[in-house]
């Protein structure tokens, strides 16, 4: 039986609920990073080999966010990310058997569940807050940060005391217990007043070339944030330079810029306009990926990855906010199709890192393919600023 609150107390419970469940949402999104050099140690994998980890756990992540709009229109907010949990729960654990097609069918099994969890969530928010959208997904996302970064040394930690087991078994018993915590209470989005909800009704639909612009820049945010993120930890290794040897905190460096941008956000959201944050996100990004290729040792490229993690972290709330504000309800469904293309990327551009990194025989010259994607998403905000609607809330601009 859910359990019902009113008013505020429904909130809060709400709220610190969904807001925990992103902290360990990060640290599973994240996981591949730091742990990718010890499953390639582990089966002598090339990188283009380990590159399919990161693409079955965004085509899993595809499964998820196309069922997701059936799902929260059958069974509601809560079953539906309590089904993603359960999935990540089942897929971390299995993660940790040492078998190889096991642990790929692993990655694709907790990957669906991010697709429920990390999708829904965003959506839930964005639904509940519409007049501080952007503001609101941030302080979310800030949740996921911790999780992010926090996964590295977690990662280290247990490397060094021999207990990675311990630390896997331990992400699948608390994505179990959340699981099971949504099942019995109710976080379904609180009515909004009328001027509210004439606006998440009566939005029109998007024009053509702005739809290929949002969809476009999910496609290549995802793909890109998770190719820098995901290649840090092996980059790093193969330096070879860095203190004491410390290769699994190197994607932490890039969540740590991530998660200081995306706090910040809500205070910087009300004195620069969204389309100023994008371009200067996105120019940061890039130079600092740019630099990442021609590092010399750990410290510049943690340097590196600093810079590009507080580039793109205002980045996607800014894109579910845009995202949100042009279909209002309907993102429940038409957030599926742009959530799918999010995970493409995410499926596509970590390997194709790999995959240039393998033929050329340079992970370096594999992570030029980051600096493209943010070229070409410069020019995508372009065009999504020229088709924007009068709203300011809708679009950047």
């Amino acid at each position: 039986m859910n359990i019902v609150l009113d008013g505020v107390p429904a909130r809060r419970a709400a709220n610190a609920l969904l807001h925990s469940g992103f902290v360990v949402a990060g640290v599973v999104t994240v996981i591949l990073g730091p742990i990718l050099p010890i499953l390639i140690a582990r089966w002598s994998l090339s990188d283009e080999a380990a590159g399919l980890f990161f693409t079955l756990q965004f085509c899993g992540n595809l499964l998820g966010i196309l069922s997701l709009g059936s799902l929260i229109s059958r069974l509601g907010y809560a079953r539906t990310i309590g089904i993603g949990f359960t999935f990540i729960a089942a897929g971390i654990a299995a993660l940790n058997l040492s078998n190889e097609p096991i642990s790929f069918m692993a990655t694709f099994a907790f990957g669906y569940g991010l697709g429920l969890v990390l999708s829904g969530t965003n959506l839930w928010i964005a639904e509940l807050a519409p007049t501080r959208r952007a503001a609101a997904l941030s302080i979310l996302n800030v949740a996921w940060g911790i999780g992010a970064i926090s996964c590295p040394l977690l990662v280290l930690l247990a490397q060094r005391n021999h207990s990675l087991g311990l630390l896997l078994f331990s992400i699948s018993a608390l994505s179990l217990l959340l699981a099971l915590s949504l099942v019995n209470i109710n976080v379904e989005p609180w009515p909004q007043t009328g001027a509210t909800e004439t606006t998440l009704h009566d939005r029109p639909l998007l024009r053509t070339k702005t739809g290929i612009a949002l969809g476009g820049l999910f496609f290549l945010y995802c793909g890109t944030e998770n190719a820098v993120g995901g290649w840090a930890g092996a980059l790093a290794k193969r330096l070879g330079t860095s203190p004491g040897n410390l290769w699994e905190l190197a994607p932490m460096f890039f969540w740590a810029g991530l998660l200081a941008g995306r706090a910040l956000a809500p205070l910087v959201l009300r004195r620069t306009s969204e389309k100023t944050i994008l371009i200067l996100g996105l120019t940061l990004a890039g130079a600092s990926n740019t630099a990442l290729v021609w590092l010399a040792n750990f410290q510049i490229a943690a340097l590196c990855l600093v810079g590009a993690g507080f580039g793109f972290s205002c980045i996607f709330p800014l894109l579910v906010a845009s995202l949100v504000g042009y279909y209002g309800k309907r993102a429940r469904r038409v957030g599926s199709v742009v959530f799918a293309l999010a995970s493409l990327g995410g499926a596509t551009i970590p390997w194709l890192v790999g995959f240039t990194s393998t033929k050329v025989g340079s992970l370096r010259v594999g992570l030029i393919v980051p600096v493209i994607a943010c070229v070409f998403m410069l020019g995508l905000v372009q065009l999504l600023s020229s088709q924007r609607r009068e709203s300011t809330d809708v679009v950047p601009g």
